[in-house]
């Protein structure tokens, strides 16, 4: 399974390392999820903190300091941390506008023959 997360994070220009807002920080698929991000030594990361809705604020805000120090001396260390709800779509529009103003487009040469990378699973 890691081999091929791997092999389709060869490809990303950034990463959302998505967190369960309602378990505890880290769950071991976000400690390989984040091995993945550094391995790949992507450097263009949000975090995002899902499932708010279901809990109360104080929860949210403890499992926010998890993942903080879960995230130090990481790569993803200073990355933003972005509360949301997907299923009620909460700060949704932020991951937006912080993915189209925060995250830079990659030079691409488009006039260069199309180079294509094939990812297994």
């Amino acid at each position: 399974l890691m081999a091929t997360m791997l092999n389709g994070a060869a490809v990303m220009d950034a990463a959302l390392l998505l967190i369960a807002g309602n378990e505890f920080c880290p769950q071991p698929q976000t400690s390989e999820h984040l091995a993945a991000i550094e391995i790949m030594k992507l450097k263009h990361i949000i975090i995002l903190q899902n499932k708010i809705d279901l809990v109360k604020e104080n929860v949210a805000l403890e499992q926010h300091q998890q993942i903080i120090k879960f995230i130090q001396g990481t790569v993803a260390e200073g990355a933003p941390i972005i509360p949301i709800s997907a299923q009620l779509k909460y700060n949704i529009e932020v991951v937006c506008e912080y993915l189209c103003r925060k995250i830079p487009t990659p030079e691409r040469n488009f006039m260069a023959p199309p180079h294509l990378i094939v990812i297994r699973s």
